[in-house]
């Protein structure tokens, strides 16, 4: 389960790259129409098909975040943070993003940031993208770590001299349909190693505050009252959750025209 400190980190990293995007989408060239389809998605389910399974057979994942380009099945960007156990899969869950796809997906971005570790707020970024391979038993497709464990934060909580995050908009779309609407019009999306600082800074802050934080008071004298506790009659305790969560996951399989989604 990921901690405060990771969700608010991830919603200010994907929100300097929503900022840049609504820059792009007041453009009338084709890099702007295009920005304009490209949406966040943050943990929206993301069903693959399974190798030498039925076809009703689909693999689930749910990214800490992701873009999606309105005509694309699957997102062009996903971003990782990791957080405990999940850094040792960092690369696989990007070899699993990129292939499982086909490519569909273009880059995973990974940010690995050491809260917890006594003495040390190093946090890193890797960025992995897909390659065709040349081989003498014919053309294969090979994830690549472009960016392996490259720190953009010392052990101090200072950002270093790195050039942050780079992406393009063309990124944020499989090939085809990026080639198709962007064709030589495309653009960098850059977060710097300061953003990205300011980002994980603002999260540990906020969760881990140097100052007592503010809240409501009620005037003295005045009583709360909650609701009954006896559930609605025919359901019971926890029943009404286990429904919502149903029929959220039914909701989603069927955007996504999966009827057998596993977890992994």
């Amino acid at each position: 389960m990921p901690t405060g400190v990771h969700e608010l980190f991830i919603d200010g990293v994907e929100d300097a790259i929503r900022s840049q995007l609504k820059l792009i989408r007041r453009g009338s060239d084709r890099a702007g129409r295009f920005a304009q389809k490209v949406r966040p998605a943050r943990s929206t389910e993301i069903c693959f098909p399974v190798d030498d399974a039925p076809s009703s057979t689909r693999t689930k994942y749910e990214p800490d975040a992701s873009f999606w380009h309105d005509d694309a099945q699957y997102p062009g960007v996903i971003i990782e943070v990791a957080y405990s156990q999940k850094r040792k899969r960092l690369d696989w869950l990007a070899q699993s993003y990129l292939l499982d796809s086909d490519a569909s997906v273009q880059v995973v971005v990974g940010l690995d940031i050491e809260y917890g570790k006594k003495g040390s707020r190093r946090a890193t970024l890797s960025v992995w993208r897909t390659h065709v391979v040349h081989t003498a038993d014919g053309d294969e497709l090979r994830v690549v770590q472009e960016i392996a464990d490259e720190a953009f934060r010392d052990d101090q909580g200072n950002p270093v001299d790195h050039p942050g995050l780079r992406l393009q908009l063309r990124d944020f779309a499989h090939e085809e349909l990026a080639y198709d609407e962007i064709e030589d019009e495309d653009r960098e999306l850059v977060v710097s190693a300061q953003q990205l600082c300011q980002c994980l800074t603002a999260a540990e802050t906020k969760v881990h505050p140097l100052r007592s934080l503010g809240k409501h008071s009620i005037a003295p004298g005045i009583k709360k009252r909650k609701r009954s506790e006896t559930p609605p009659e025919g359901m019971a305790s926890g029943d009404e959750a286990r429904y919502v969560e149903q029929e959220q996951r039914a909701a989603q399989r069927m955007a996504h025209g999966d009827s057998d989604c596993e977890e992994t």
